[in-house]
């Protein structure tokens, strides 16, 4: 029997209703989704559940032990002209917390990895992210965290009015969520635990790439680490308070990899794209690093100088999103990579807003008022295998690959 969520369909038709009193023009013009489209939703939420159950529980062992279950969105860019993800009601997001928060699901965190926004006037990109946080954590009872990307300084090939700086991003995006969040409230930057129901703590470590106080770099193509975060991210974040069975996962937005101007890597980073996956390399193998990481835009560079050779608790994976495709690869190049651990994995989530086409993503079909309008991955972490499960909601399958399949498995130890 299926399991309808009433407050959330309580709270669809509330908005729609208000939405259709005050502004029924706007709503007719744009089309937007609506409970309508529900049908799209419970059928991919019955297969998405399917899916799960297929990779929620580890029962290869005499005692059956739950995963740590994550939902995983991207690139929701929110907008004013977008059908499936307008900020007057943005269905598809609104449609991922429903998913994340059906107790039979039993999901433990839900994460967003940046572009919550297009471009816009400046003070529609305020309310489109304001929209953003709003929607995402309204009706949303699980430890959910979120990480910036490049879209949401609102800033294009040149810097204008239109920029929207880091203490504006600070104030738009961290006044609702009520989860214990690690961090100086000035930084958009921080830490949070949350139990492992297989025994000990997932950290979350989310990075913040648009991390200047000015607007010297455009942070549209350049991802810039601050000093201060490189050295947060090294002496507190990967130290402060862990313990053996901590298990740690950075969220971030664009690829760990070198820009070759491909749809994996067509952004690029201020300092040298290897400096964060070669501290977590250092962490992994409790070895110190002592680096200068240089500015190719012939700024100041970033010293790295951390020991881990005490260090506690184990690396599990990189979440990002940017490609507007699923995607899952090793990073490679690190100058301290070790040869007694598999590569560090990268998993990429696809966008929620099939309007947002480009010549270089979009590698999924998308249609929307359909089944392939909406979609997110679902990752399942095992801490006793040392194993990522990944599935999926909605929309997953290239066009180009009949046989892709519907989970995959990767080490991460």
């Amino acid at each position: 029997m299926k399991s309808y969520n009433l407050p959330y369909i309580k709270s669809t038709l509330l908005t729609l209703i208000l939405l259709l009193a005050g502004c029924s023009d706007n709503v007719g013009n744009l089309n937007l989704r609506s409970n309508e489209n529900d049908l799209y939703y419970w059928e991919n939420n019955k297969e998405a559940s399917q899916r799960l159950a297929k990779i929620m529980y580890n029962d290869k062992s005499d005692q059956k032990t739950e995963r740590f279950k994550i939902v995983h969105i991207s690139d929701s860019h929110i907008s004013t002209g977008s059908p499936s993800n307008n900020k007057k009601l943005p269905i598809n997001l609104i449609q991922s917390v429903r998913f994340a928060n059906q107790e039979e699901l039993r999901i433990n965190a839900m994460v967003a990895t940046g572009d919550f926004i297009s471009h816009d006037k400046k003070s529609e990109a305020k309310d489109c992210m304001s929209s953003f946080v709003y929607n995402l954590f309204n009706n949303n009872l699980i430890p959910t965290f979120i990480c910036v990307g490049n879209h949401d300084s609102n800033s294009r090939e040149i810097i204008d009015e239109t920029f929207l700086y880091r203490n504006e991003i600070n104030t738009l995006l961290f006044g609702r969520n009520s989860y214990s969040l690690k961090r100086d409230n000035s930084e958009n930057y921080y830490y949070s635990d949350v139990p492992n129901p297989q025994g000990g703590t997932i950290r979350f470590i989310a990075l913040d790439m648009l991390d200047q106080p000015a607007a010297k770099y455009n942070s549209m193509i350049y991802a810039i680490y601050s000093q201060k975060q490189i050295d947060w991210l090294s002496n507190v974040a990967l130290k402060e308070d862990m313990t053996e069975s901590h298990s740690i996962i950075i969220l971030t937005h664009y690829p760990f990899q070198p820009h070759n101007g491909s749809y994996l890597c067509d952004g690029d980073y201020v300092h040298e794209w290897n400096m964060i996956p070669e501290i977590i390399e250092a962490f992994r193998t409790r070895e110190s690093i002592n680096k200068v990481y240089s500015n190719k835009l012939g700024e100041e560079p970033i010293n790295v100088k951390a020991d881990f050779k005490d260090s506690k608790g184990e690396f599990i994976c990189h979440l990002g999103g940017h490609i507007h495709c699923n995607a899952y690869f090793d990073i490679k190049g690190l100058s301290n990579a070790s040869d007694n651990l598999p590569p560090q994995r990268m998993i990429l989530c696809t966008n929620q807003s099939p309007s947002e086409t480009g010549t270089i993503y979009n590698r999924v079909e998308r249609n929307e008022d359909s089944l392939s309008s909406n979609s997110f991955c679902i990752h399942a972490i095992d801490t006793k295998e040392k194993k990522i499960y990944i599935t999926f909601f909605g929309a997953f399958k290239p066009v180009n690959d009949s046989n892709y399949p519907e989970i995959h498995t990767l080490n991460y130890l």
